[in-house]
Parts: C-alpha cells; structure tokens; sequence
C-alpha cells in the first residue's frame, strides 16, 4: 500500500516551563517518524540566577545514540526578554542576545528522527526558558509534543 502524504507544512510546539538543571530537561518528544527541525529558539521567561552552561541534545531511539545540535554557551544572570538562536554551523552555536529581538534569524535546519530533544545544564539555576520549536514531520505518523 502506498500512502501520500503532503510534505512541507511547518507545525510548532512550545515548552513553557524549560528549568534550568544540572543533567537534562527533557524539552520535546518525537514519536512515529523523523521530522525535520526549521527553527529552534528559546526566550528567558524568568532571571536565570547564577553562573551555568547549557547545550542542547537529542536523544535518538533508534539506533540509541546521543546527538548535539549546539554549542555549549554561558547564560549567567541572563535576563528576562533575553533570546536563544543558533548560528548555521555544525553544531548550531547557541547564542544568547539580550536585547531579545534580531533583524536577521540565520536559518538553521535539523534532521531529527524519533527520540527526545533535551536542554542540558551544567548546574541547576533559578529561571525558566520557553523553548519554541518549528518542524516539518516528515511522515504522516511523526508526531512532536512538549515533554512533561
């Protein structure tokens, strides 16, 4: 059986309550089939207190491995507004702009197959990141939702 599906429509997911820990904070969870990540970024919500690095991962399922889509960066006593973009560079470079807005996002793309992708953090902190999340699933099955 053949199935057709309408490939290129962009969906989007947001995790609201991204902590800041010392391991992993499990930010999305990608089930049914691979997607392909179009854009990726975070927005401090709360005043990160403290000095901490983060980088962010994937966790595949199959074949189990772990995958890192970012440099590692500092986000010591990042401010409320603060944004979290990446550079076009194998892996992205994660940069934090304090003034919140860019004029020009660089485009950036993942290919993500099922699995979890994951805030890691150098030490817990005080503060929140919403992470905001656009992607094309690539079958008709794949599925993205922000992980509890």
């Amino acid at each position: 059986m053949t199935v057709v599906y309408a490939k290129g429509y962009a969906q989007t997911v947001e995790k609201t309550d991204g902590a800041i820990l010392s391991g992993l904070d499990s930010l999305f969870t990608i089930t049914g089939g691979p997607i392909m990540v179009t854009e990726f970024m975070g927005f401090v919500t709360t005043l990160i207190v403290g000095a901490a690095t983060l980088h962010i991962e994937e966790t595949v399922t199959t074949p189990a491995s772990t995958l890192v889509l970012s440099s590692t960066v500092a986000v010591d006593d990042n401010a409320a507004g603060t944004s979290y973009t990446f550079t076009v560079a194998t892996p992205g470079v994660l940069t934090p702009t304090t003034v919140g807005g860019f004029l020009v996002v660089p485009a950036m793309r993942w290919l993500c197959p099922i699995g979890t992708i994951a805030c890691h953090g150098s030490a817990a902190r005080v503060g929140v990141i919403k992470w905001y999340m656009a992607y094309i699933p690539l079958s008709q099955f794949s599925k993205v939702i922000a992980a509890a």
